[in-house]
């Protein structure tokens, strides 16, 4: 019986997988910790008999006695600062979530070798995908344009870095597209513009809404996770120090491109109204990424099950069965929309 102590829990992809492993991993203890933060909702593990661990992940000493204390066989690092809106803003909390806890995370692992730890990030570490390219793959550059892509992209060197350091440590690490599902916070874009139909809102669209993004449902996202948990150990070779494809790394998508014009107007159409507002861009948005999935699907033998339509279809739904989650969720955080045009500048 293993035991998962599970970070960021209370976030949108990290409260679905913790939902998950009772089907995913049946026996598991599953202990939650989150530094319940802005992002964080503790009401997405309601139902669940899963004990919480309010803790800083960038705290060494709390996470070293979080160690002590439950023996982890496998830690899933969830916990990140995700919107690259605040980060414009405001990019410290970013930092010290996305780097600073990671680094407290591999060092705790190291301390405990017989934890194995998978590292979740983003494709957005790979920058915008240039003219004539397909798609990224676990090769490719980190060439982050965003604070918050950034501070993830530095946390992924810091992975990589003890990968190579530590090789007999159990160390992985994923990139995903896009999520989208249940419980995530109606600041990204799907939830947002479900929302602000629901109160009688226009959809914000940044821009012309051409932005081409790759879109993954969480819960194919979560079994991907599941099946990086499940791989078995295996050393680095030394080829990987300079071919990171050979390193324990998986990029998670369902090859699935969508413009986000695109997927405000199938959830105004699900919806039966509703109206598109085009507004102010945000600085250096970028305009296209994607990722190629096949190392997982290869090598773990992992593939998505769940279809786009019917996946925006259910997540609509979701929403609207649901007002009193986001309803209490807005009550609590205050309005989630961005307007570039008057945001003012913070910092550090």
């Amino acid at each position: 019986m293993s035991t998962y102590l599970v970070t960021g829990a209370c976030g949108f992809i990290g409260a679905n997988y913790t939902r998950l492993l009772a089907e995913l991993d049946p026996g598991s203890t599953v202990v939650a910790v989150d530094y319940l933060g802005f992002a964080a909702n503790q009401a997405n593990l309601d139902g669940l008999d899963v004990p919480l661990e309010v803790v800083d992940i960038a705290d060494y000493d709390a996470v070293a006695g979080l160690y002590e204390r439950h023996r982890p066989d496998v830690v899933v690092n969830f916990a990140a600062e995700s919107h690259n809106d605040r980060a414009i803003v405001s990019s410290d909390q970013f930092v010290r979530s996305n780097v600073v806890g990671v680094h407290a995370l591999l060092a705790a692992t190291r301390r405990h070798p017989a934890t194995k730890l998978v590292h979740v990030s983003t494709i957005e570490v790979y920058g915008e995908l240039p003219p004539g390219q397909e798609a990224f793959t676990e090769g490719s550059a980190l060439n982050a344009k965003t604070p918050y892509s950034a501070a993830k992209a530095a946390g992924d060197q810091l992975v990589r870095a003890f990968m190579h350091t530590y090789p007999d440590l159990d160390l992985a690490m994923t990139h995903c597209a896009n999520n989208y599902g249940p419980f995530q916070l109606p600041e990204k874009l799907i939830p947002l513009a479900i929302t602000n139909v629901l109160r009688g809102r226009k959809v914000p669209i940044y821009g012309d809404g051409l932005q081409r993004r790759d879109w993954l449902h969480v819960v194919d996202h979560c079994r991907a996770i599941q099946a990086v948990v499940d791989r078995p150990p295996a050393p680095i070779p030394e080829e990987a120090a300079t071919r990171p494809e050979l390193l324990p790394i998986y990029d998670i998508s369902a090859r699935h491109e969508v413009t986000n014009l695109e997927i405000v107007e199938r959830i105004l159409a699900a919806l039966g109204e509703g109206e598109v507002e085009h507004v102010p861009d945000r600085p250096n948005h970028d305009r296209r990424y994607l990722i190629d999935p096949a190392k997982i699907e290869t090598e773990l033998g992992w593939k998505p099950t769940v279809e786009f339509d019917e996946g925006l279809e259910a997540t609509v739904r979701w929403y609207v069965d649901h007002r009193q989650w986001w309803e209490d969720v807005l009550a609590a955080k205050g309005d989630l929309q961005f307007d570039w045009s008057r945001e003012p500048a913070a910092g550090p």
